[in-house]
């Protein structure tokens, strides 16, 4: 019988180590059930609480609650169609791939490519090169590459820069106040600092970027207020796969919007495609733009709902959602900071769910 209760399992977490601390909510309809942080916001220079203001860097939940969410917007809009072709639109790319692949993960591209220590990132003659994990349609590998591609198409087709696209439709109509894919230089005092430096992708480059990496200036101080990922941090902030920053109140927000019956943004049957599996053929069901919690293996895990939708960033964060009763799970940690540990994070955050559930008696 199970006695591991939810605050003890965290602390107990925070000793070890596996993240400075954790903000945890909980909620359904917008209203929040369970809202608690427990350790600190960080660790380096100095320790310092943590609060509702804390901004955390919420890394690849970037790409479904901005890119994903802008690429509907102009399907909606009869803009662009699930089945069209990338290079329908950039006509200087070499490689075939639908927007329906890149948004499911399934175009075959590699899970990761630096970008950043070769040209610049609006050079596409990169992106044929790096189309050779799987035969696209065939198979999920997740991918940041397919996400950057999808940023350069949404610039292409608005005329305007990633981040002011993302704000004119998504944050400003919202009136997220504390949610940025730049954050202003006088509030990043209040973020959630990530890793002391990029030795995490510096290590991801050994190998077959050697040369490259030697050569390159890498950040060595701690990283606060702006992207850990490299890619959107040399973007100017983000590249398409990370570089949102939000509280978990404006988070929350935010992800009333996927929910049909309370979007604003979008039409509910727009809405209604962020739920629909449009993998069927893997194992891992993929959404355009979520993973679905098909299996225990999940990144939500057996916890939550068959149907439940979710990311996750690996920075230590995580949105879920559930239909019935328009549910919300949110998990938020810097849990690199000042390094990168290896922790199998889908695990603690499987169990956080499941304590969350209990704490709450709806496990």
């Amino acid at each position: 019988m199970e006695t591991v209760a939810l605050e003890p399992f965290v602390q107990r977490h925070v000793e070890r180590g596996t993240f400075p601390g954790v903000t945890l909510l909980a909620a359904a309809g917008g209203r929040v059930l369970f809202r608690r942080h427990f350790g600190r916001r960080a660790l380096q220079p100095q320790p310092e609480a943590l609060d509702d203001g804390t901004l955390y860097d919420l890394a690849s939940l970037t790409k479904p609650l901005v890119t994903s969410f802008l690429v509907a917007y102009f399907i909606e809009r009869r803009q662009w169609r699930l089945e069209d072709e990338a290079r329908r639109y950039l006509p200087g790319l070499s490689l075939r791939a639908s927007l329906e692949q890149l948004l499911t993960h399934s175009a075959g591209f590699r899970p990761w490519h630096p970008f950043y220590l070769y040209r610049p990132l609006e050079d596409l003659a990169q992106m044929g090169t790096l189309q050779d994990a799987a035969a696209p349609g065939r198979r999920v590998v997740y991918s940041d590459v397919g996400y950057i591609l999808l940023r350069h198409l949404l610039e292409k087709v608005s005329g305007s820069g990633f981040c002011q696209l993302a704000s004119e439709v998504i944050l400003t109509p919202l009136r997220l106040r504390r949610a940025f894919l730049r954050v202003p230089p006088q509030i990043r005092g209040r973020c959630a600092p990530t890793e002391l430096g990029n030795c995490y992708e510096h290590g991801m480059c050994r190998g077959q970027h050697d040369a490259a990496a030697a050569r390159f200036p890498w950040r060595t101080a701690v990283i606060r207020g702006e992207a850990h990922d490299a890619n959107s941090f040399y973007a100017g902030g983000s590249a398409g796969n990370a570089g949102l920053f939000a509280t978990a109140g404006d988070l929350l927000r935010l992800g009333r919007e996927f929910f049909p019956a309370s979007a604003t943004l979008l039409a509910p049957e727009t809405v209604a495609l962020f739920w629909e599996n449009r993998t069927p053929w893997d194992e891992e069901g993929r959404s355009i733009g979520f993973q679905l919690n098909h299996s225990p293996g999940a990144s939500g895990g057996g916890a939550l709902a068959p149907g439940a939708i979710g990311h996750v960033g690996i920075t230590g964060t995580s949105l879920w959602l559930e239909a019935e009763g328009e549910r919300q799970w949110i998990v938020l940690s810097n849990r690199v900071h000042p390094r990168v540990r290896k922790v199998n994070f889908n695990a603690v955050r499987r169990r956080l769910h499941h304590l969350l559930r209990k704490e709450l008696g709806t496990a």
